[in-house]
């Protein structure tokens, strides 16, 4: 199962770099086009778009990966270890409740534009892997979700009292560390 995890994870990170140098590559190359020739790719705008919904879908399960999802952390911490422990995890389920319908909402959404032959007004291909981005990123929410549950389920309350908020916390000191080596990088 951990090399199952590994490659998924690896998997999504690779998607989410792909889409998103797909989407600055796609507009910079529009914009040299319009204002250095005077002229459109034509079809930089909407392949920039879809690159960005792609890498939205499958970020926001990369973010679920990491515990990083909506959450209101004040209430939660107020509350008994015990309590604060079935919040978090009623959260969890419920998230993951919600990202299965709406992966089970998308395949008909795909289901619907397959079959009846919609295609782009640029690229003029079809619509359905751009709605593909719906099922697969809410499926892989999903899978982080329970995941997440089952990591919380095995863990004391306590410790998932002293988790919460601590993924957002751990990743804006890292943002912090990043920046600050840049700007060390930069001065000399």
């Amino acid at each position: 199962m951990r090399a199952f995890n590994e490659w998924l994870n690896r998997g999504e990170d690779f998607i989410v770099g792909f889409a998103l140098a797909l989407a600055t590559i796609a507009t910079f190359v529009e914009v040299i086009a319009r204002y250095v020739f005077s002229a459109s790719v034509g079809t930089g705008g909407e392949l920039a778009v879809f690159s960005i919904i792609w890498a939205a879908m499958i970020g926001a399960a990369v973010a679920a990966r990491s515990g990083v999802h909506i959450g209101v952390d004040v209430l939660v911490k107020r509350l008994p270890a015990a309590l604060a422990k079935g919040m978090v995890l009623l959260s969890l389920l419920v998230g993951a409740i919600f990202t299965f319908v709406v992966t089970l909402l998308g395949i008909q959404l795909v289901q619907l534009s397959f079959e009846t032959g919609q295609v782009t007004n640029e690229l003029l291909i079809p619509r359905w892997p751009l709605y593909a981005s719906v099922p697969l990123g809410m499926a892989l929410m999903t899978y982080h979700l329970l995941q997440q549950f089952v990591a919380h389920l095995r863990k004391p309350a306590e410790d998932v009292v002293a988790g919460v908020g601590a993924e957002e916390a751990h990743a804006a000191q890292a943002e912090a560390e990043t920046v600050g080596e840049h700007i060390e990088v930069r001065q000399t």
